[in-house]
């Protein structure tokens, strides 16, 4: 019969080895995705909305008051964000589709300013360097005739502003690192303990089987063995040691002599009283 020594030691086996497996697999997965992410590249320029420099000062102090309500700003910036201009910046560039794939351009206002950012991600850093000045170009081009009191100047070019972006594969692989140890922890602690609950519902099936198995600490160390007469002494119906007609102490056989003894005196004192003259 295997020894508990033996059970735990296979338990904490199969346990390692789940535990291991699971984490190997967490890894793989994440080394997986970490190759297949290609990076990206986000270049911005930045234009600046500002009143027309043709305008006097009485007329320009008018203007900006008008443009620090914003309006005129966001209107800009949203024009500046069809994708068309995107598009004829991909094309005046002849980018090829692979080039293309991925590219991504947004426009926005920085909180409070007339500053617009127009940012664009791409796969690679010069793709995105380059579809940024020429989105930015086109959009500055198409709104300085849609509001003549009003210019877009431009305040920087994306050339040399492209940085990566997203998570790197080396941040992933260190991630699945991390995660994977806690998935392999977790996984053996789990396979561990339900091995265990197992063990523990056999023993317990077992020995209900089995009263007299002196491993069950719920069974009384002294339970009569009805196959052993030496713990008849303790079945109520059975006569004890040394008591052949079931009285703990012979009393019985005491009153039984009593109501013996009790007849031969009355016997005798009838034939006193007869005396001689019975007969």
């Amino acid at each position: 019969m295997i020894g508990r020594g033996a059970f735990a030691r296979r338990e904490v086996r199969v346990s390692v080895l789940a535990g291991a497996i699971a984490a190997l697999l967490v890894v793989v997965g994440g080394a997986g995705l970490a190759l297949m992410s290609k990076p990206k590249y986000t270049a911005e320029s930045v234009l600046v909305v500002l009143p027309s420099a043709d305008l006097d000062t009485s007329d320009s102090a008018a203007y900006y008051e008008t443009l620090s309500r914003g309006q005129i700003v966001a209107t800009f910036a949203e024009v500046a964000d069809n994708l068309r201009f995107q598009d004829q910046a991909e094309q005046n560039l002849q980018l090829s589709d692979a080039e293309r794939a991925g590219v991504t351009t947004a426009v926005t206002v920085v909180p409070d300013t007339s500053v617009i950012l127009v940012r664009t991600t791409a796969g690679s850093a010069a793709v995105a360097e380059q579809v940024a000045d020429a989105t930015t170009g086109l959009a500055s081009t198409y709104l300085a005739g849609l509001s003549e009191p009003y210019r877009t100047d431009l305040v920087h070019g994306a050339e040399g502003t492209a940085v990566a972006s997203g998570t790197s594969p080396t941040i992933l692989l260190a991630l699945a690192i991390v995660v994977a140890l806690i998935v392999g922890v977790g996984v053996q602690q789990a396979v561990y303990h339900l091995m265990l609950t197992m063990r523990s519902a056999k023993e317990r099936k077992a020995r209900q089987s089995d009263p007299t198995d002196p491993t069950d600490p719920t069974d009384p160390t002294d339970l009569a063995d009805p196959t052993d007469p030496s713990d008849l002494t303790d079945v109520p119906h059975g006569p004890p040691d040394g008591s052949p007609d079931g009285s703990p102490d012979g009393s019985h056989d005491h009153i039984q002599d009593d109501i013996q003894g009790g007849a031969g005196d009355e016997t005798r004192r009838r034939e006193s009283m007869v005396g001689p003259h019975g007969g």
